[in-house]
């Protein structure tokens, strides 16, 4: 008897790996390990090279398997998977059997068939190849050889069974019926039965073929319930919206330069490790030259750079920013900075999407440029072409990858800040571009909508390229308007000789000033000297009139003397005397 933990291990859902990471991540996990399931989609979307990848993977780790078509030979089965980089993996007979069962075609049937010899025979090779996947490709194309419908989907769900109790990875394909994508042609109803049910489904949007994977169901476990882009390529079959997200780098407060001196002071000393810039504005507006000289900055900083165009070839971006300065190719030469091309409107978003994932694998860059990201709205996708984006951002965000994009003005006003809405709501900062056009000359602004985080200047400045580099100046301000150019540099000129004319009158007026100060100092110092002599003839004048006073009454006395008797002269003097006392 089964113990009660033994009971619980048996109503675990057991998975089993694919091999393709985004099914993985679709399925969270993978397939079911005992029982089948049935991928079912209408022809050329990709249901046997889906099945023959989850195979090839199964070989890739050691594991065996049976493919058994009913609708191709072996032979065709092989050659139609040697364009692809697992097609060799198929041709391992130690651990693979490639059975051709497509031999019944023309095979005249009578009555109903038992399905247990077919299993028998599964059996059989598998364990001669110790397998553990099986799968039947093409198994409408048997069981509508079954007069009732009925008896063909109780035997779909018997192989279910078996596979349970055998431990088997059972995986059926089959084309699906008119509108009813979960109804296998001749299996009605069948989509009831079995626990698992992928459905592929194509459509043309734009004259361009674009597949889709969904999980129908998936019993006993979580997945991903959304409708998935498909792309083929040589590796297989992705599934490039599966990715998940990893873990999250924390906010770095760092402050990274953009290669522009003055712009990093407008952003408060530049921009966020980590973060995300959107720069917008007209054609010509310098966007592509700004975005050269961050990466250039990123390299001379040692860190690496990925630049991906879709608006010029990289030879020319190279060519195009060395006449302002900006060298591309000594980085590129070095391994730090990657500079690619992609055509926007040669394939789907999700190429793309997919593509620059790839790239950032790859490189593992520090910082990202795509230039411009609204050329990916060009390309064709069955969903808006902005979720790739926002979904690559997502990514770089998590990452910790300083990204730069560009983005092309939908309008024409000039005055106009139209652009990716979605981006610009992710990004952290936000600069736009413009024309500024005023006597017959065109000039570019720059200005700051947004930088969270940042004491960013609100002020406009005037973008100026020259062969030194990029500069951004001052505008001038005129009254209510905004002089750049030649407008600036007249106006400029003229405040400048209006300063430089005040300056002379001034400095003519000063000297005048000075020497009349000097002439006044000189008559004051002339008039002092005149003061000083008048009053030094003055005190002489009254010294000598004094002196001559005191003689001429001594003399008078003298003659008085010799004139009086003696006794008048001494009463004359004690009269005197007591006058002077009483006076006191």
């Amino acid at each position: 008897m089964k113990s009660k933990q033994s009971e619980q291990a048996d109503m675990v859902l057991v998975k089993r790996a694919t091999g393709i990471r985004s099914l993985d991540i679709a399925t969270r996990g993978g397939l079911p390990a005992h029982g089948a399931t049935l991928i079912i989609g209408e022809p050329g979307c990709g249901k046997t090279i889906l099945g023959l990848q989850i195979f090839a993977g199964a070989l890739a780790r050691g594991e065996g398997g049976v493919f058994m078509s009913f609708e191709e030979s072996s032979t065709q089965i092989l050659r139609n998977t040697a364009s692809f980089s697992w097609g060799e993996r198929l041709h391992d007979t130690s651990r693979c059997q490639v059975i051709d069962a497509h031999g019944m075609k023309g095979t005249e049937f009578s009555g109903a068939f038992d399905i247990e010899g077919l299993l028998a025979m599964l059996e059989s090779c598998a364990g001669s190849v110790d397998g553990t996947w099986i799968m039947l490709d093409g198994i409408d194309q048997l069981l509508r050889h079954q007069p009732d419908q009925n008896r063909a989907i109780e035997q779909v769900a018997q192989m279910n069974d078996w596979c349970e109790q055998k431990g088997y990875t059972l995986l059926l394909t089959g084309k699906h019926s008119g509108d009813r994508l979960t109804r296998p042609e001749h299996l009605a109803g069948i989509e009831f039965m079995l626990p698992t049910i992928f459905v592929l489904s194509s459509q043309l949007v734009d004259g361009r073929l674009h597949r889709r994977f969904r999980i129908a169901k998936y019993r006993g476990t979580q997945h991903d319930p959304d409708e998935l882009a498909v792309l083929i390529d040589n590796d297989g079959i992705h599934l490039p919206y599966a990715d998940s997200l990893g873990e999250e780098v924390p906010a770095n407060s760092e402050r990274l330069g953009t290669g522009i001196g003055r712009l990093d002071d407008v952003l408060g000393g530049g921009l966020y490790r980590g973060s995300t810039t959107l720069i917008s504005g007209q054609p010509g507006t310098s966007k592509t030259t700004i975005a050269a000289a961050f990466a250039r900055e990123a390299c001379q900083r040692g860190e690496r750079a990925l630049f991906v165009s879709f608006d010029e070839l990289a030879s020319r971006i190279v060519r195009n920013v060395a006449s302002v300065g900006i060298d591309l190719q000594t980085h590129i030469d070095s391994d730090n900075l990657a500079l690619h091309t992609h055509t926007s409107w040669h394939s789907l978003a999700e190429h793309h999407f997919m593509a620059l994932q790839q790239r950032i694998d790859e490189f593992k860059p520090d910082c990202l440029v795509i230039d411009p990201a609204s050329a990916m709205l060009k390309a064709s996708s069955a969903q808006s072409p902005q979720i790739a984006l926002e979904r690559l951002l997502e990514r770089t965000r998590r990452e910790g990858i300083t990204t730069l994009l560009t983005s092309l003005s939908s309008n024409d006003d000039m005055n106009d800040e139209s652009t990716l809405a979605s981006v610009s709501t992710l990004a952290d900062t936000w600069i736009v571009l413009r024309y500024q056009i005023r006597g017959g000359e065109r000039n570019r602004s720059l200005s700051v909508v947004k930088s969270r985080g940042t004491a960013h200047s609100n002020q406009v400045r005037e973008l100026v390229l020259s062969s030194g580099g990029i500069d951004l100046a001052d505008v001038y301000q005129y009254g209510t308007e905004v002089l750049m150019g030649t407008a600036r540099a007249e106006k400029e000129s003229e405040v400048e000789a209006a300063r430089q004319r005040e300056n002379r009158e001034r400095d003519q007026h000063h000297r005048i000033l000075r020497r009349q100060i000097d002439k006044t100092q000189l008559e004051i110092s002339q008039q002092q000297t005149e003061l000083e002599r008048l009053r030094a003839e003055l005190e002489d004048e009254s010294a000598f009139h004094g002196s001559s006073d005191q003689e001429s009454a001594r003399h008078n006395e003298n003659i008085r003397q010799r004139r009086e008797p003696e006794h008048k002269i001494s009463r004359e003097k004690q009269g005197t005397q007591h006058r002077r006392e009483g006076d006191q």
